[in-house]
């Protein structure tokens, strides 16, 4: 038998081997897929990150979200230790295990550059989630990202993906008309939905449809990806999804605004969130609409529909910008009476249609409206070494360059007339602005260094201002209407109005109201008096000309008589404690000094003389006494009698005195440093202290006091705008006679701790947010307004809205403004105020208390929160 031998040969086809290594090759690349995939530039949706996300990186252990954070310097940022991803579908929350770049559970503070990448760590999440939320904190927190894609699907839309995005003209206007999306169109300041979509060839007929409405696009497309689009198939322009500088570029009409501007009318802010999601968990924002001639500043709710598109409509009285924040994104937008801004508000581009579109789309290529507020945040950081003039200088030469840049932009790319002409003006006035919170700042900036919280070596430079500070307010400044197309405007006359100089003018006045000419004026008024009271009313004649010789005379020497205490302030001080509670004269400080051997200079002597013989006499005091013991309680009965005519007739009296001098000192002192008593500044002043008395106290002039006004302002648009916000608070009290929803309560005398404890008893079982607040308390009534649209969202709740005010808020007052302020309400006596002051430690309002559903003081200094943060604290005690 012959035996084979088997010998193993070496493996020479090449072409099976190469096969095989390619077979291993892709098995490795498949598992190193599988351990870790990388996606750049993220699709996601709805998002307030002020800043994006990069990249994701899905690892065998891990899930990593790249963010790039734009914040301005020295800001902070904080990373929360509940910071999560959750599938959208709902489940466990991921929440961050590390970070890179950036602390955990600590604030980090913006550098220079105002910019910052970072990477947050997850666990591995479950191969099954397509998409993610991120959340800072179990409750959703601030920063939010939704809809974030983890696995790619396929979109399903019947728009082709090469007509999708926002289409600009390419004639140089980037004027945007159509926002083409997956699901939903933007178009002639509305949202569509995608009703058909027909192709022929290079052609497309895109038919949208918006609440049974339907409108037809005709689209065809270039080789370039550019369309052309329109609902005429013969007269379509074309579009890029590109912006294109043309500086040559000349619209029709393109003029700045003229003095023409006033007008009391509606405006509409219009427009839709892009990718917003139910799932956001909010469904309304705010816009604030500062009212330079009223000074104070409206807000109104905005309401998000389900497809992210909102509209809200308000009054104005002339083209301004307005201040909107829309879950988290904080915007200033350009409106103008009558007319409509739609804006599409995107991570990615802000965008607008409408009458204002180009205004706003121009005023966006300036870039970042704060960024001209860093050089002078530079400046106020040398406050301390800097002199006035020195400050003053500076500051002009900020303005100067900032105006320089502007103007060259405008060389470079097309910028609308009435866009520019904002700009500057903004540029002006926050500059003016910044030269007259000189004192302001520089006080703070004092206060914080004598009280250990500033850290700066600067050493102190000595100041005073004088009338020639102010010489860069000229007569165009003053006289310049159109001022208030910046909202700087607003806060330039605030700092002139309250600057030290003018308000020094405002020294006190005495005022007698004469009791006896006051029954002259009620007998004018057709009351009839009996024969008991006229006799009463003619012997008390001769007692009220004492009382008045003591007005006269310090209304008379009131400088003298500062300047005589002034000058012995030590000594006039220390005689204040030794009798605290006596009013200390000029008298006793006379007599003080003379025992101490001080003599009294020509001029002292003198007011002393003038005081002594303002003083009744021993006989003019015995018959007051006399006139009393026989009358006092017949003029108990009498005033009583005739109060509220009394009050009506001291309302008009007072009003028009004090009115007078005010108005009269105010004017003095602006002639004195401008050298006018006329100017449209001085008319926007006046007309902002009326209107504030008509907010504060809440009580509508009379028609002669609407004359007096008038007369004092010589704008014609000012001068009737007096007459339109009084009649504005008439039909408000008048509307409020209807109204429900406000409750006045009794409350049963008891005191110390029992007060509190007998207020709260019938909300027993609810939680109780505590309101310390006053009709003209200016912080307080911004909270109130601030809390509304939450008490609107918590109404079905079990939570209490109280509201606890004293006294020094008046009847008349409280009772008109409280069927605004939805909730529970208290006005307690002086004295309930004080105990409930000692029981929570009050030093000053708004003060914000917790009770607890046991009706338990959880928290006596809740202090001041945002709405959603106060949310989630009744939540948490519900």
């Amino acid at each position: 038998m012959t035996k084979k031998t088997f010998k193993i040969q070496p493996f020479t086809n090449k072409k099976i081997m190469k096969k095989s290594l390619t077979l291993l090759v892709l098995l490795l690349i498949s598992t190193a897929i599988f351990s870790q995939k990388i996606i750049e530039k993220p699709d996601y949706g709805f998002s307030n990150l002020p800043g994006k996300l990069t990249k994701i990186e899905l690892t065998d252990s891990a899930t990593i979200i790249h963010f790039y954070i734009k914040y301005p310097t020295g800001a902070g940022i904080f990373i929360p230790k509940e910071s999560y991803i959750q599938d959208v579908n709902g489940g466990e929350k991921y929440f961050v295990t590390k970070t890179e770049g950036i602390p955990l559970g600590e604030s980090y503070t913006m550098t220079e550059s105002g910019e910052v990448s970072y990477q947050l760590h997850f666990p591995k999440l479950n191969a099954s989630v397509d998409k993610v939320d991120f959340g800072e904190a179990n409750e959703g927190g601030n920063w939010t990202v939704y809809d974030i894609v983890i696995n790619k699907q396929e979109t399903v839309s019947i728009l082709p993906k090469e007509l999708q995005g926002n289409w600009l003209q390419t004639d140089g206007s980037n004027q945007w008309d159509y926002g083409f999306y997956a699901h939903q169109a933007v178009f002639d300041k509305a949202v569509w939905n995608y009703k058909n979509v027909e192709k022929k060839k290079n052609n497309y007929t895109i038919v949208l449809e918006n609440k049974g409405k339907l409108k037809t696009i005709y689209a065809q497309i270039d080789k370039k990806g550019n369309l052309s689009l329109g609902e005429d198939k013969q007269n379509l322009k074309m579009y890029s999804t590109n912006k294109v500088d043309n500086p040559n570029y000349k619209p029709a009409n393109d003029e700045v605004f003229t003095d023409a501007i006033f007008k009391t009318d509606s405006a509409t802010y219009s427009g839709v969130i892009k990718g917003f999601s139910p799932r956001v968990g909010k469904k309304t924002g705010m816009i604030h609409v500062q009212n330079v001639f009223a000074s104070n500043q409206d807000s109104y709710l905005v309401e998000i529909a389900a497809d992210g598109s909102f509209s809200v409509k308000f009054p104005i009285n002339h083209p301004q910008s307005i201040y909107v924040d829309l879950l988290g994104n904080r915007l200033s937008v350009f409106v103008e009476p009558g007319k409509e801004t739609f804006q599409l508000i995107d991570r990615d581009a802000s965008l607008f249609m409408g009458d204002c579109a180009r205004i706003n789309s121009d005023l966006l290529s300036f870039g970042d409206p704060y960024r001209q507020y860093e050089a002078y945040r530079e400046l106020m950081g040398l406050i301390l070494e800097t002199s006035p003039e020195g400050y003053k200088k500076a500051c002009l030469n900020i303005k100067d360059n900032q105006l320089q840049i502007v103007e060259a932009m405008s060389k470079k790319q097309f910028i609308s007339q009435k866009a520019l002409q904002i700009k500057k003006l903004d540029i002006e006035f926050t500059c003016y602005e910044q030269i007259l919170s000189y004192e302001m700042n520089r006080e703070s900036a004092e206060g914080s260094k004598l009280f250990g919280t500033s850290t700066s070596v600067q050493k102190s430079v000595d100041f005073k201002l004088d009338k020639s500070y102010f010489d860069f307010i000229t007569p165009s400044v003053l006289n310049n209407e159109l001022g208030v197309l910046s909202n700087n405007y607003y806060f330039f006359i605030n700092r002139l109005r309250f600057a030290n100089i003018f308000r020094n003018a405002n020294s006190v006045r005495y005022s007698y109201n004469s009791f006896y000419e006051n029954i002259e004026l009620l007998q004018k008024s057709g009351i009839t008096l009996t024969a008991e009271e006229l006799q009463m009313i003619a012997q008390g004649k001769e007692i009220d000309k004492t009382f008045k010789k003591s007005i006269d005379f310090y209304n008379a020497n009131q400088s003298g008589i500062q300047k005589f205490i002034k000058k012995h302030k030590e000594v006039y001080t220390k005689l204040q404690k030794d009798k605290p509670n006596i009013n200390v004269t000029i008298q006793d400080l006379a007599t003080y000094l003379k025992n101490q051997g001080i003599v009294l200079t020509p001029e002292e002597k003198e007011l002393l003389s003038a005081f002594k013989s303002a003083q009744a006499t021993k006989k003019e005091i015995a018959i007051q006494k006399a006139y009393f013991e026989k009358y006092g309680e017949s003029l108990k009965q009498f005033n009583e009698k005739y109060k509220a005519n009394f009050q009506e007739i001291e309302a008009e009296k007072g009003f028009e005195a004090s009115a007078e001098i005010d108005f009269q000192e105010l004017n003095n002192k602006l002639n004195d440093v401008f050298g006018t008593k006329e100017s449209y500044v001085f008319d926007v002043i006046t007309l902002q202290k009326q209107s504030g008395d008509l907010e504060r106290n809440f009580i509508p002039f009379s028609v002669n006091q609407l004359k007096w006004i008038q007369g004092k302002i010589n704008n014609p648009f000012l001068s009737n705008y007096i007459v339109y916000e009084n009649d504005k608070l008439k039909n408000k009290l008048e509307a409020n006679k209807t109204k429900t929803g406000f409750t006045v309560n009794q409350l049963k005398k008891s005191a110390g701790d029992e007060l509190f404890d007998s207020m709260i008893a019938k909300f027993k079982g609810k939680v109780i947010y505590v309101d310390f607040w006053a009709t003209w308390c200016g912080p307080c009534k911004q909270g109130i307004k601030e809390i509304a649209p939450l008490k609107e969202d918590m109404k079905d709740k079990d939570v209490v809205f109280l509201y606890i005010t004293g006294e020094t808020s008046p009847l008349k007052t409280w009772e008109n403004s409280i069927p605004d302020i939805k909730g529970e309400h208290y006005r307690v006596t002086a004295d309930e105020w004080n105990y409930l002051i000692q029981k929570f430690n009050i030093s000053g309002i708004p003060h914000y208390v917790l009770v607890n559903k046991n009706g338990e003081v959880v928290n006596p200094k809740l202090g001041f929160h945002s709405n959603e943060e106060i949310k989630r604290i009744l939540e948490k005690e519900m």
